[in-house]
């Protein structure tokens, strides 16, 4: 295969979930700080990221808060991402669309994603019953992005230790929730119907990063993380992430270590209500 198609077939299955020294005791809910999910949170909020390898751009990666919602009394927020690749790429044309739906912890609460393979969309379903610890996996395949599934079965059911977990995109939003803390943990992770875990090491350390989109340095905490998944050939596991040194904590930059080098996501172009980047 083509050393860019290779490149980019590695980062699809996880560049949402590795992009926000291992978690140290049970991170129960509420163990350590999280910020307030009202300075986190934005409905309208969109940011687009350029991933690039070496001196490679693969393509985008955009991220857009829909809206918020009360589902049983319990306030929730519904996000999407879309993963294209460029045109002109060789030998790559890869396309995806992830939704989640999570709580004010940052916790999923309900996910799906699609992913276009041979001409047509394919669909994993996360269906949660958490009363009862049970995660059923549908699997679904659909001829574009507005007919209803022509193909529905369930792929997996899967029994869960927690009540609370991450989705591949929600896991971000925990990150963001949590950036600006000094505490180390882990996360139970679902990444392709497949329950792994993500470590964090959250030491609010401030420094500044330069990012193409801007002239100046923007002011930014960094923190470290290690991705715990199988299956993800070529891709160490290990990521760092520059978020804001601000409320927001907006995502700036993150890099993910492969076998061939380091993935870079960056932002691109911003759209918040009253935020600009701290400098």
């Amino acid at each position: 295969m083509p050393i860019l198609a290779a490149i980019w077939s590695l980062i699809l299955p996880a560049v949402l979930a590795l992009w926000p020294g291992v978690g140290r005791g049970d991170p129960g809910r509420g163990d350590g700080p999280v910020s307030n999910h009202t300075c986190v949170m934005s409905v309208g909020e969109d940011l687009t990221y350029e991933v690039s390898w070496s001196v490679f751009k693969l393509g985008q990666i955009r991220v857009k808060t829909l809206r918020s919602k009360t589902d049983g009394g319990e306030l929730r927020y519904v996000v999407q991402a879309f993963i294209d690749s460029y045109r002109g790429v060789p030998f790559v044309d890869l396309h995806a669309i992830s939704t989640t739906e999570m709580d004010t912890g940052f916790y999923s609460r309900g996910y799906r994603s699609l992913e276009k393979k041979n001409g047509e969309w394919w669909g994993l379903n996360y269906l949660y019953n958490l009363p009862n610890r049970t995660l059923i996996v549908e699997q679904t395949w659909q001829k574009d992005l507005r007919s209803q599934p022509y193909r529905e079965s369930v792929f997996d059911t899967l029994r869960i230790q927690k009540e609370w977990f991450e989705d591949a995109l929600s896991l971000l939003y925990f990150a963001r929730g949590r950036a600006r803390t000094e505490q180390e943990l882990q996360v139970p992770t679902m990444v392709y119907g497949k329950i792994g875990a993500t470590a964090f090491r959250f030491t609010n350390r401030q420094t500044v990063e330069k990012i193409s989109a801007l002239e100046k340095p923007v002011r930014v905490v960094k923190f470290d993380g290690k991705a715990k998944f199988s299956g993800m050939f070529g891709l160490t596991g290990d990521f760092s992430g520059w978020f804001s040194d601000d409320e927001a904590a907006v995502p700036i930059k993150a890099k993910m270590k492969v076998i061939l080098g380091n993935i870079t996501i960056e932002l691109k172009q911003w759209n918040r209500e009253r935020w600009r980047p701290p400098l």
